[in-house]
């Protein structure tokens, strides 16, 4: 079995190089078609993925549970076990202020090594590598001992309720591993994330004429007292899971020399960066209150987002803010969820990220080093419903959502090559396993 495998991978990757034009041609056309979350709507993006797998003889199910909120889902193989998920999201966030890009957001150019335009990191070039790296194995393997799932989603950037968090809590995608192809360079790969704690804090106040201030309550300045403690959630550090120390530890040089390539040379800055992964950020994104300059405000509300860490849960972060705002005296401020996640990885022991690892070293000639992220993915979903994904693709995270993005065309090249290997290991030697256990 494993020299018919390694003949199929030799195979594999020949047919890869041999299409490197195609698979070129393929990521920038993605990134011609806008696709931008806000406002979500995906249909033009989502139609011609349709297209151009259908024309390559793959049957393609097309689902929208909210208006333009398109998931695809394509199926290959002769069995439903083993199967392995290859996600991948077709948004992409508002392109911003076209004055400060070198060239048209939606350009798709390819120029010199790289493919330009948003998106093209973040991530349609990962959306290249696992379409081409799924069809082709459907053209190269004739008779695949297991299931390959492609699912193209309409709405990672707004949260995935309507794409991969409906997939998964549907069944309508279902698997023994997850590759997504999200941004991680192709050196590394990112088998966890924090996890999301979104807070609304909301006093209430007695409103008054605003030259007679001492006759009301003030809502605002209430709010303004409980924003500091909040802010103290930044301090408590989380006792890392013992399976992931050695992770945890590697992710935060790759924050700090992430920093230091983008041109910080502030220290403090750059440990902050790396104190990220194993404490809990705090940002205060929104805050509404007042109607009039001369009414003392009745009410005022601040939206918090706080990542929280491995160790950490969302329902802790939150008693552990109420029980401070009852110390301080402002129990009467309300704390309510806006949105929650936890913390999640997959376990670096698990076999999915060993055959993916292999593949890097065999064709990047590195180890893909696991690491931790600060921010969220659809990974998630597939995780916290007990499947190993590990996010895995082209394009550098500290070029996601900036402007003038690009994905590297060698990069490219490698992630889509590492996949297709990936994908081949892991369908046959879980089929292996499986005979052996029966």
């Amino acid at each position: 079995m494993n020299g018919l495998n390694e003949l199929l991978k030799k195979k594999l990757l020949r047919h890869i190089e041999d299409g490197r034009a195609d698979i070129v041609q393929l990521c920038s056309e993605l990134v011609k078609i806008p696709s931008e979350n806000p406002p979500g709507d995906v249909k033009d993006i989502a139609s011609f993925i349709e297209d151009w797998l259908e024309t390559r003889g793959l049957k393609v199910e097309a689902y929208e549970p909210e208006r333009g909120r398109v998931s695809l889902i394509s199926k290959i193989g002769e069995t439903d076990r083993p199967a392995i998920i290859l996600n991948g999201h077709m948004d992409v966030v508002p392109a911003g202020n076209p004055k400060r890009w070198n060239f048209p957001p939606y350009c798709g150019e390819v120029k010199g090594s790289k493919v330009l335009g948003r998106g093209a990191t973040d991530m349609k070039g990962g959306l290249t590598s696992i379409i081409v790296a799924f069809a082709t194995v459907f053209q190269v393997v004739k008779a695949l001992p297991g299931r390959v799932i492609l699912n193209a989603v309409p709405d990672e950037e707004t949260g995935g309720e309507y794409g991969s968090g409906w997939c998964v809590k549907t069944g309508k995608v279902q698997g023994d591993a997850c590759l997504i192809g999200e941004p991680s360079g192709i050196r590394h790969s990112f088998i966890g994330e924090k996890g999301i704690c979104w807070l609304r804090l909301n006093s209430e106040g007695v409103p008054a004429h605003g030259s007679l201030p001492m006759l009301g309550d003030n809502a605002i300045e209430k709010l303004v007292k409980a924003l500091p403690i909040a802010q103290r959630m930044r301090r408590e550090e989380a006792e890392t899971p013992m399976e992931i120390t050695s992770v945890i530890e590697a992710s935060q040089d790759f924050y700090r020399e992430m920093m230091r390539g983008k041109g910080v040379i502030d220290e403090a800055k750059i440990e902050d960066a790396a104190r990220a992964i194993n404490h809990n950020t705090v940002n205060i994104g929104v805050i509404q209150g007042g109607v009039k300059t001369n009414i003392v405000p009745e009410s005022c509300t601040a939206n918090i987002d706080i990542r929280v860490p491995a160790g950490v849960t969302p329902e802790k972060v939150k008693m552990r803010i109420e029980e401070m705002l009852k110390e301080a005296g402002l129990a009467d401020i309300n704390c309510e969820f806006i949105d929650r996640s936890n913390p999640n990885y997959t376990a670096p022991t698990e076999e999915v990220f060993t055959i993916l690892d292999n593949n890097v070293r065999e064709v990047v000639g590195v180890d893909a080093k696991p690491l931790f992220m600060t921010g969220a993915t659809d990974g998630r979903f597939f995780r916290l419903k007990g499947i190993p994904t590990i996010n895995y693709g082209p394009g550098e995270i500290s070029l996601a959502h900036a402007y003038n993005e690009y994905v590297p065309t060698d990069d490219l090249i490698k992630a889509t090559k590492v996949i297709a290997g990936t994908i081949v290991d892991f369908i046959y030697q879980q089929g292996v396993s499986a005979q052996r256990e029966k």
